[in-house]
């Protein structure tokens, strides 16, 4: 398994398990959020095997995520941000 930092300063974290899913996490434990880690939708809405992300935040207003697969064939899927990050 393995993350980032988001453009927003929040992580994000991914484990590789059958129908898996990357995490948001607001890693300031003063924050209200701090313990409601949220789904993402990078990959697309049925997860996947998840190992890692990665971004590209070059343009701050379309931030584009990158995630791979823990398998020999796994994927590396690509996940444009709309205007809203």
């Amino acid at each position: 398994c393995g993350g980032g930092m988001s453009p927003w300063n929040t992580w994000i974290s991914c484990e590789e398990y059958e129908n898996g899913q990357c995490w948001q996490i607001e890693p300031d434990p003063n924050k209200p959020n701090h313990n409601s880690p949220n789904a993402t939708l990078l990959g697309g809405l049925s997860g996947g095997e998840y190992e890692t992300v990665a971004v590209d935040n070059t343009n701050k207003k379309k931030p584009i995520f990158f995630t791979t697969e823990d398998k020999s064939n796994g994927e590396l899927r690509r996940f444009e941000a709309d205007d809203n990050g």
